[in-house]
């Protein structure tokens, strides 16, 4: 299961080719343990899975997978539009020994409501043979136009009890954090902002799963130690400072700057780099 604290969705550096580099987010992604991050979370959003395809998702897997890093650390984004792409990527998290898999509902039939996402969580389940506490589902609606409210919440932890363990939820709904908190005891919530950890740990929240906790992992890993008010507005004000531009890019743009390195503005198309003119 993926461990309380802060994790870093992390990026994922693509090569001139438009591979993935695992060789050079590797180094990445062992800095980030180092500088405070509890855990991170590859192939998500931030990591631009849905622009790599099932194959070169895999094959980044395994390289991470055998790179030295601890996979009890890691949690891996498996969501896809198909059940049988879904489950490979599922069956892999599990077999390289990575903590939990992060899924995201398939995303192109949006009407299917409920009823629709229970009956693909049965299907994926059942073909990854998951355990208990590997799974968190992904609630992230601005990209999958799917919610995972309350409801679908509760048919999800009853017909699944135990497997599905918890959820990132980057609708960053606090009052829905809240009641999924207070009617499943055990199940971990993790917001999908840093701004308001100390907030979100009070209330019972397991932590936080951010692409901008990458930017500044010591002193998210402060907030969560220490719940500091004055420490959560200072984090607050910097992932502030991302208001207002395309998030993917803006982070990439900090991380190249951090790194001295410009590859890292690389991205998968349809997505670019920031104008030069952004100011950050």
């Amino acid at each position: 299961m993926t461990l309380p604290g802060v994790h870093a969705a992390v990026l994922t550096p693509v090569t001139e080719a438009l591979e993935p580099d695992a060789e050079k987010a590797t180094a990445y992604y062992r800095d980030l343990l180092d500088q405070g991050c509890d855990g991170i979370a590859i192939l998500g959003t931030t990591g631009e899975a849905m622009s790599f395809d099932v194959e070169q998702r895999l094959r980044f897997m395994e390289a991470i997978a055998a790179s030295g890093l601890p996979p009890e650390r890691i949690t891996c984004g498996t969501g896809a539009a198909s059940l049988a792409g879904a489950a490979r990527l599922t069956r892999a998290a599990f077999d390289l020994g990575f903590a939990a898999a992060l899924v995201m509902p398939p995303f192109f039939y949006r009407d299917a409501g409920d009823d629709g996402i229970l009956a693909f969580f049965d299907a994926l389940l059942a073909r990854t043979n998951a355990r208990s506490g590997t799974i968190l589902a992904y609630n992230v609606p601005r990209m999958s136009g799917i919610t995972f409210g309350t409801q679908l919440v509760r048919r999800l932890v009853d017909a699944f009890a135990g497997v599905v363990a918890g959820m990132k939820e980057s609708s960053n709904d606090s009052a829905l954090q809240r009641e999924i908190i207070a009617q499943h005891e055990g199940f971990a919530v993790f917001p999908g902002s840093e701004a308001y950890l100390a907030q979100a740990l009070a209330y019972g929240a397991a932590g936080c799963i951010s692409g901008s906790v990458s930017l500044w992992p010591a002193l998210a890993q402060e907030v969560f130690r220490t719940r500091d008010p004055a420490k959560e507005a200072a984090l607050a004000q910097r992932r502030e400072r991302l208001s207002g531009l395309a998030f993917i890019p803006a982070v990439r743009r900090l991380t190249a700057v951090a790194r001295d390195d410009p590859a890292w503005e690389r991205s998968m198309p349809p997505l670019t780099p920031l104008p030069r003119t952004a100011v950050l």
